[in-house]
């Protein structure tokens, strides 16, 4: 499997942040169609069901995008995967944000578990986004989904958010070697998923 990130141009990101920070408005939409798609498989996945019937992918997605709009003035990038690292870090975290926040209200009796809820927190109909290269990510989120949880997570931490295998370690708190292993374990049955789709 090939990251859909471009791993072989992160260079080109330290230059997009260059034109954002120098004002350039065609950076805002080089930046929204570079990392949009990879964003909202990142965060399809990770939202998981109970989430899902609450919150669109497309609220967390135009919530990091509107951050990135004053945070990205005044970023140092470290490393030229750090903006991409940056953006998949905010999804996350509002992700995190909006399971600690149902979580609480569900155990202080003040979320019941019903159909009204549901309709309430649900993203408009026709608001879940689409991919704009959806022969490609559809199918690799629907196979993404059909791994075990470590195993997507460590797919999503190395190849859409191109971190290091001993980064994509100390995240998990396991061993490079172990993590090495569960990423080739999962490559591999994302190529026999890929294969067998039509």
């Amino acid at each position: 499997m090939t990251a859909p990130e471009d791993p072989a141009r992160p260079e080109e990101s330290i230059l997009l942040l260059r034109r954002i920070q120098a004002g350039e408005d065609s950076a805002w939409t080089a930046l929204y169609h570079r990392y949009r798609d990879q964003l909202i498989l990142s965060i399809r996945c990770r939202l998981g069901p109970a989430l899902r019937a609450r919150l669109g992918s497309e609220d967390i997605l135009q919530s990091v995008f509107k951050d990135a709009l004053t945070d990205l003035a005044r970023f140092h990038p470290q490393h030229d995967r750090a903006l991409n690292h940056y953006l998949h870090t905010c999804a996350l975290n509002k992700i995190r944000n909006k399971a600690d926040y149902y979580g609480a209200r569900k155990r202080q009796g003040e979320v019941p578990l019903s159909d009204a809820l549901i309709a309430r927190h649900a993203a408009p109909e026709g608001a879940e986004p689409g991919y704009h290269d959806d022969g490609r990510y559809e199918a690799l989120e629907r196979a993404l989904l059909h791994l075990p949880e470590e195993m997507r997570e460590v797919v999503l931490l190395r190849r859409i958010e191109g971190l290091s295998n001993l980064e994509t370690a100390e995240i998990l708190g396991k061993s490079p070697e172990a993590t090495s292993k569960i990423h080739n374990r999962a490559l591999a049955r994302l190529a026999l998923a890929l294969r067998s789709t039509p």
